[in-house]
């Protein structure tokens, strides 16, 4: 019987564990409806961590894509950083891109090719969205 309550505790102990340890990885949810970002090109406002130049720069930071809403033209490059110190991706829902896994400080380039509209999560944490539109005309 003795043995039995030590069983039990542990069973009850594991399971706290587990618990803090997931809710340690849900931040607050904030709903936030935005109008699409059109960004302009601006080379002082690039992050230097990259060779290939980008024509906008969403960052991820605090479990969110900055700005959720992007729009570039076709043609044109978007860069992700991720600032945050959990790894994320920039995966597009339908499949049209998919970044690795950018530990901080790492980015990834997206050229656009085709005109539409791409929803994006982040593939470890898919809570994380963000649109970006394609337009025909060229900035």
């Amino acid at each position: 019987m003795k043995y039995i309550s030590y069983f039990f505790i542990a069973i009850a102990s594991a399971f706290l564990v587990i618990l803090l340890s997931l809710s340690s990885c849900s931040p607050n949810h904030k709903a936030t409806t935005s109008q699409p970002m059109v960004m302009k090109d601006n080379p002082k406002s690039q992050p230097q961590t990259s060779q290939q130049t980008a024509d906008a720069t969403v960052k991820i930071r605090n479990f969110k894509f900055e700005p959720a809403n992007l729009a570039i033209a076709v043609g044109k490059t978007v860069q992700f950083i991720n600032v945050d110190e959990e790894p994320h991706t920039a995966t597009a829902t339908d499949g049209t891109f998919n970044s690795k896994a950018l530990d901080t400080n790492q980015t990834w380039n997206y050229s656009a090719t085709k005109p539409g509209i791409y929803p994006y999560i982040c593939s470890v944490h898919p809570f994380m969205k963000g649109t970006l539109t394609v337009t025909q005309e060229k900035n």
